[in-house]
């Protein structure tokens, strides 16, 4: 790519460079990842140099890469897979690189790809100073995602493509979704217990491996099963004895099963407990209801 618009940037009518600072940046929206960049100068803050290519790596922790869309039309040549007949451009390519040439990643529908993307501009046509070059969609929304300069494509081009600016990519590290929100009142103590997914209700997102629903246990379902295969009683005798044997337990005590604390809450200033009389009255108001018996979908209001 590098040497593609060196030629680019020689036949181009261009202003005179000034000294860069470029930041490759990261945002995420559930599923949706979304890639920018910035350009500012020190030395000609209103109209800095200007960057003709980018080539990047983006990977995931975990999951795969389930399509990349490259949506800057100022960065609209694809350096790796571009067709020109007679000088003409016959297809734009893809931004997403293939495989089949070294020091590119795997691509759509792996853990990693490798996006170039370029300007052909004169003039007063020249790519913004901010944007978005382009969106990732992932398969994972607790992964992780790492952006990082692909050398061996270029990297980040200059319009004078003699120039190194100084490059800044975020680490793009996605906080993995939560199944008790940092929204809710409890959540500190949730996070203090080791995140129990019992409080969660039917939220499962974040849980790893196969997450279960806990539709009930804030109304006194400490096990989330029924029992009595007649009754089928979601809160009912052994319940009752995990509430007995977690009674009066502090956040600090270690045996705590943060399954019986059913308020979500401390009680008693002094002492503190996450299972007392406040755990015991709601088991004791919803004793050997059936699931049908609880309101709505029975999902617990967690917030």
């Amino acid at each position: 790519m590098k040497k593609m618009f060196i030629i680019l940037a020689l036949v181009a009518v261009a202003s005179a460079p000034a000294m860069a600072a470029v930041t490759v940046t990261c945002s995420q929206a559930g599923a949706t990842v979304t890639v920018g960049y910035t350009v500012t100068s020190t030395v000609t803050p209103s109209d800095p140099n200007r960057v003709r290519a980018f080539a990047l790596d983006a990977t995931v922790s975990t999951g795969t890469i389930s399509n990349a869309v490259c949506s800057n039309a100022s960065y609209y040549v694809y350096p790796g897979s571009i067709a020109i007949v007679s000088g003409s451009v016959s297809s734009p390519g893809s931004c997403v690189c293939s495989s089949t040439y070294p020091g590119t990643k795997g691509g759509v529908t792996t853990s990693g790809v490798t996006v170039e993307m370029g300007s052909l501009y004169t003039g007063t046509n020249k790519p913004a100073t901010s944007g978005t070059l382009f969106t990732l969609t992932i398969s994972n929304t607790a992964a992780t995602v790492t952006l990082s300069a692909n050398t061996a494509r270029g990297g980040v081009v200059m319009e004078n493509p003699a120039e190194n600016p100084s490059l800044t990519i975020d680490t793009c590290a996605i906080a993995p979704s939560e199944c008790f929100p940092s929204s809710y009142v409890g959540y500190a103590d949730w996070k203090t217990m080791g995140k129990p997914n019992c409080w969660c209700g039917t939220n499962t997102a974040g849980m790893s491996g196969t997450p279960t629903a806990w539709r009930f246990q804030c109304y006194g379902d400490a096990d989330n099963k029924t029992q009595d295969a007649v009754g089928k009683y979601r809160v009912y005798s052994n319940d009752y004895w995990k509430l007995v044997s977690n009674w009066k337990k502090k956040i600090t005590d270690p045996t705590l099963d943060a399954c019986a604390d059913f308020d979500h809450k401390s009680q008693d200033a002094v002492g503190k407990y996450r299972v007392y009389s406040n755990d015991y009255w709601k088991m004791v108001s919803n004793w050997k209801k059936r699931d049908s018996q609880f309101t709505g979908t029975g999902n617990c209001p967690t917030g």
